[in-house]
């Protein structure tokens, strides 16, 4: 389906900008962390405020921005010891009842993430610490990287009932890829390689 495809595009188009962002995270991390050492050990004055904004803040960003794009890459944690033992038709349909238990729990999160941030961003909360954070800014990556998931996964659900093989990575995508090979490629994935049929 045309439409189903293009909405792939989409969505992948603001998992990277999210995985973007989980990155800048990751080396925020590192710059403040290394200047917090630095402080501390060679001036005898570290910086009081890093572990909130690590903890608090960074962290969260790198965990919650990334999540889909781990998804559709095939990077979550799964147990599959069975699930390749069935044949691809019956695989099919045990992704796609799992993806629709997955959803209600999704969408609460988003649901409640959203309260939650409004409630802080409304009542102008901050944390207790050397620098009054807001609490709203921690808050808005529950909604947001949860919210972008909960897209992924409808859009894979979708493709699973229309009988396609779903729109998330068997295995995990070599987010390398050795030269000559395709970008997002699998790495056990040869070129040209037969695909499974459904398996009726």
């Amino acid at each position: 389906m045309r439409w189903l495809s293009r909405a792939d595009r989409g969505i992948g188009g603001l998992e990277r900008l999210a995985i973007i962002g989980s990155s800048l995270c990751i080396l925020a991390i590192m710059v403040v962390v290394t200047l917090d050492v630095v402080m501390r050990y060679m001036f005898r004055a570290p910086l009081g405020w890093v572990y909130d904004l690590v903890s608090l803040y960074l962290m969260v960003g790198a965990f919650f921005l990334a999540v889909s794009e781990t998804f559709r890459r095939g990077g979550h944690v799964a147990v599959d010891l069975f699930r390749h033992m069935l044949r691809p038709g019956i695989r099919r349909r045990v992704d796609a009842v799992a993806a629709l238990m997955v959803l209600p729990v999704l969408l609460a999160m988003v649901v409640t993430g959203w309260q939650s941030t409004a409630r802080a961003l409304a009542r102008d909360e901050t944390i207790t610490g050397v620098v009054a954070w807001p609490i709203w800014a921690s808050y808005v990556f529950v909604p947001v990287g949860i919210g972008l998931l909960l897209l992924r996964v409808a859009l894979h659900l979708v493709d699973l009932l229309a009988g396609g093989r779903g729109l998330v990575a068997e295995t995990v995508v070599d987010l390398h890829p050795a030269p000559g090979a395709a970008p997002g490629a699998a790495p056990d994935a040869s070129p040209g390689a037969p695909s499974e049929g459904d398996g009726r």
